[in-house]
C-alpha cells in the first residue's frame, strides 16, 4: 500500500482537497473512470414482471410454501417475504369446518332463515344437548402437541412420544346446556351411538326435565336437539309433546352446521380442561370423574356469551352459506 505523499509533508487533509479539486478544475488531471467489476449474489428486488409472476403463483393459492420458490426467481427468502408484504399478500391458517354436499349447501341457507326467524319473533330460552366421545388420553389438545428439553434425547417416552393405542378405550359423554347453565352429565360405556331408549330414559327424562324444571321457566323453553335419529324419534317426540316442551322441527335446523351451535364450542373448553398439562387418566372411572369436575368448573359466563351470537351466526349462514359462518 503506497504512502500518500501529502501525508508524508504534514499537509493538512482539506488543503490537499481544495487543491486537488483547483487542480482538476484548470484541466491539470482528471479521475479515471473505475471500471465495474462483475457482481456476484441474488438480486434484492424483483422487477414488475416478476412481481405479477409471484402474485399470480400464491395469490389464493395453497399448498404453496414461501421457500419453494427460492428456485424460481432466484432470490433470498426474505426478498420473497418483503415482496409479497408489499402487495399486501398474507398467509393465513386454514380453519375446520364440515365438508357440504350440493344439496345440503342449498338447503342449509333455507333452514337457517326459518330458524331464525323463529328465534327472532319469540322470546325463548334456548336449550341445546350433544354427545361427544372422550378418550383415556387425548394428544390432540394444541397445548399437548410439543413439549420443552434440554435434551431431546433423554426425554422419557411419555413426554416426547404421541402414544396411540389401536382401540382406546373410550366414554360418550351427553350434555345439555343454556344460558343458565349445564345438566348433569350422562355417561355411556360403549362404542355405537345412543339408541332411542337410552337417550329418552337416561337423557331426556332423568337429566333434561330436572334441568329445566330447575333453572327455566317450561313455556319459555325451546329445546334445539342434535339432528341424529334417536333425538327424533317418535318415542322421544310425543314425550316432549306431552311434557310441553316445545322443541325445534327438524326441517327447521340446518344440517351440519356446529358453527351456530355454542355446545360444539363447550366441548372444545372442555376437552382442553380436561387434557390440561397432559394429563391421562388411567382408567374409563377416573376418566368420568375429571369430566364431571371440569365441567363444574366452567365458567358460566363463557356459555352465555356464546348464546348471544346464535342469530348472528344463523344470519350470517343464511344470507352467505355455511362456509362464510366458518371463516369469521
Amino acid at each position: 500500500m503506497g504512502t500518500n505523499p501529502f501525508r508524508v509533508l504534514l499537509v493538512p487533509m482539506r488543503s490537499t482537497c481544495e487543491q486537488s479539486m483547483g487542480l482538476k478544475a484548470m484541466g491539470h488531471f482528471r479521475y479515471l473512470p473505475r471500471q465495474d467489476k462483475p457482481r456476484s449474489g441474488r438480486p434484492r428486488k424483483l422487477c414488475q414482471r416478476q412481481l405479477t409472476q409471484l402474485k399470480r403463483l400464491v395469490n389464493l393459492k395453497t399448498g404453496v410454501s414461501s421457500r419453494s420458490l427460492l428456485s424460481k426467481f432466484a432470490v433470498s427468502h426474505q426478498t420473497i417475504l418483503t415482496s409479497l408484504q408489499k402487495m399486501n399478500i398474507k398467509y393465513y391458517k386454514k380453519r375446520r369446518s364440515p365438508k357440504y354436499t350440493d344439496k345440503q349447501l342449498q338447503e342449509v341457507p333455507t333452514r337457517a332463515r326459518r330458524l331464525y326467524r323463529l328465534l327472532s319473533n319469540n322470546d325463548f330460552q334456548m336449550i341445546m344437548d350433544d354427545e361427544k366421545y372422550f378418550t383415556l388420553s387425548d394428544q390432540s389438545v394444541s397445548i399437548n402437541r410439543g413439549f420443552y428439553s434440554l435434551n431431546k434425547e433423554e426425554t422419557p417416552s411419555q413426554v416426547k412420544l404421541k402414544r396411540t393405542h389401536k382401540y382406546e378405550p373410550k366414554v360418550l359423554v351427553w350434555v345439555a346446556i343454556s344460558e343458565n347453565g349445564i345438566s348433569s352429565p350422562f355417561f355411556a360405556k360403549q362404542r355405537q351411538a345412543v339408541v332411542e331408549s337410552t337417550y329418552l330414559n337416561e337423557c331426556v327424562i332423568k337429566r333434561l326435565m330436572p334441568f329445566i324444571n330447575e333453572h327455566h321457566l317450561k313455556e319459555n323453553v325451546l329445546f334445539w336437539p342434535d339432528l341424529a335419529s334417536s333425538h327424533y324419534s317418535n318415542t322421544v317426540t310425543r314425550y316432549l309433546d306431552q311434557n310441553n316442551v316445545e322443541f325445534v322441527d327438524r326441517q327447521f335446523i340446518p344440517q351440519n352446521c356446529p358453527q351456530a351451535r355454542p355446545i360444539e364450542s363447550l366441548w372444545s373448553i372442555l376437552q382442553t380442561m380436561v387434557y390440561d398439562k397432559g394429563w391421562e387418566a388411567k382408567n374409563i372411572n377416573q376418566l368420568e370423574r375429571r369430566i364431571r369436575q371440569k365441567i363444574k368448573e366452567i365458567d358460566i359466563k363463557v356459555v352465555q356469551v356464546m348464546f348471544l351470537g346464535i342469530r348472528r351466526q344463523l344470519r350470517k349462514i343464511a344470507d352467505h352459506g355455511p362456509y362464510k359462518a366458518c371463516s369469521s
